[in-house]
């Protein structure tokens, strides 16, 4: 009995500790560098004014050299954006329209009318 007691408040300081977790929620990375992992740049638009180009990348609208986070946008591009994150360079292009386009199925070969 005099075990027991000791046993139960270290269990309720245990429970009390853990905080709640909401469900709906995504889990979150953990461990020391959760914070700096980032996801890659989301490219929304591209904008060209002649010679000039700008994109909206994350929601803002950016030219060469701008920053995005942890992401410098080396180059904008006719199609896409080129970025620089941690030494490394990456293209990033808005998809193409023709990928959203579903194109029909070929139909069955019909056979002339009237037998010819």
């Amino acid at each position: 009995m005099k075990l027991l007691l000791p046993l139960c408040a270290l269990l309720a300081t245990a429970v009390a500790a853990d905080p709640l977790r909401d469900p709906t929620r995504p889990p979150q990375a953990a461990g020391p560098h959760a914070a700096a992992i980032e996801q890659a740049p989301v490219l929304t638009a591209v904008f060209a004014t002649g010679e000039r180009r700008s994109a909206i990348v994350n929601g803002r609208l950016v030219r060469a050299g701008d920053s995005v986070g942890a992401f410098t946008i080396e180059d904008v591009l006719v199609d896409g954006v080129r970025y620089r994150r941690a030494g490394s360079v990456r293209d990033l292009h808005l998809p193409h329209p023709a990928d959203y386009v579903k194109k029909p199925a070929a139909g069955p070969a019909r056979a002339a009318i009237g037998g010819q």
